[in-house]
């Protein structure tokens, strides 16, 4: 199994997802930015170099997410999600095709990568969107 961040950074009370590349894994489909842990690191860690990898962005982790494991055809993930708070950087897409701000509850709308699905679904739950 195959441990992945992902974060759900917020600002002004809504949450970034972005779309996920061609030639990419489920490409076209949207997801909470993160990546692979390496050996050794940290979840929190992870979570920070991602993002600004792929993002350019600086966040912080404020609250983790209960993880998330999913098989795919080719492969099984265990998604640990954590909610950020964007503490800076400009918004540069370095690995997907485009990234939205949305309400929480504006999430549901979107085609979510299957493991992202109920990753969406705790977060509304944590901002009081669902119960």
């Amino acid at each position: 199994m195959i441990d992945v961040t992902c974060a759900i950074i917020e600002r002004q009370g809504m949450a970034l997802v972005v779309r996920r590349a061609e030639g990419m894994h489920l490409a076209g489909s949207w997801e909470f930015p993160g990546g692979k842990l390496r050996h050794g690191e940290s979840p929190k860690d992870c979570i920070v170099r991602e993002i600004k990898e792929e993002l350019s962005l600086e966040v912080s982790p404020v609250a983790a997410l209960e993880p998330v494991e999913h098989s795919y055809p080719d492969k099984a993930i265990r998604l640990i999600p954590f909610i950020c708070a964007l503490e800076g950087g400009e918004l540069e897409l370095r690995e997907h095709t485009e990234a939205r701000w949305l309400w929480p509850e504006d999430l549901q709308m979107l085609e979510l990568c299957p493991a992202d699905v109920p990753v969406a679904r705790s977060y509304l739950e944590h901002v009081g969107h669902i119960k």
